[in-house]
């Protein structure tokens, strides 16, 4: 009786693992795949499973349940390193800069087209997500310029535009925010 109870709990210690280990189900013939969480951890543990099968973003966006939604492609040569995301996500406009430039400097550039605004109950999300290519010796630096009056924001974009920085999207949150990039070369090395 004792070996049978001992044999129950290993297995369903090992099918736990095992589950938690491989939590999204990606036929070997798929090419599109679809995330969606409300968690911002559970997003970057799913992307991180998912690159390593090969898979890279394309899109973000928000959905009506207050999740974001994350749409993928299977890379057809995938290098042996998958990508490596980060999924950053404040209400301050000067706190999402300090992290933008933090994972920046560790070689991972802000993907555009998955910049969601995230609406919950009692909070307000700015949600971005970077990615970082394997063996990449890259890095970047990013500025938020922010204003409600246009003037104010075109100035500021000239400003940076002479110090090579380049506008890469922008988002109206009640003031317009324009985000900019500039490439940074090193002997950065991706792990």
């Amino acid at each position: 009786m004792k070996k049978l109870l001992i044999t129950l709990i290993f297995t369903i210690i090992l099918s736990l693992s095992a589950f938690a280990q491989d939590k999204v189900q990606v036929d070997n013939d798929q090419s599109y795949l679809v995330l969606s969480t409300k968690k911002i951890s559970t997003m970057e543990k799913e992307l991180d499973e998912v690159a390593a099968k090969g898979f890279r973003v394309l899109y973000g966006a928000p959905t009506q349940q207050y999740d974001m939604s994350i749409l993928l492609k299977r890379i057809e040569n995938p290098d042996s390193e998958p990508y490596t995301y980060k999924v950053l996500a404040t209400s301050r406009l000067k706190t999402m800069e300090k992290e933008l430039n933090d994972l920046a400097q560790q070689g991972f550039q802000l993907l555009p087209r998955t910049i969601i605004f995230k609406q919950g109950f009692i909070t307000a999300e700015l949600v971005m997500l970077m990615e970082r290519a394997p063996k990449s010796n890259k890095t970047y630096e990013y500025k938020l310029v922010q204003g409600r009056k246009e003037t104010k924001v075109h100035k500021e974009i000239d400003a940076a535009a002479k110090e090579a920085f380049y506008p890469i999207t922008m988002i109206v949150l009640g003031e317009t925010v324009v985000v900019l990039e500039r490439e940074i070369r090193n002997s950065f090395k991706a792990n």
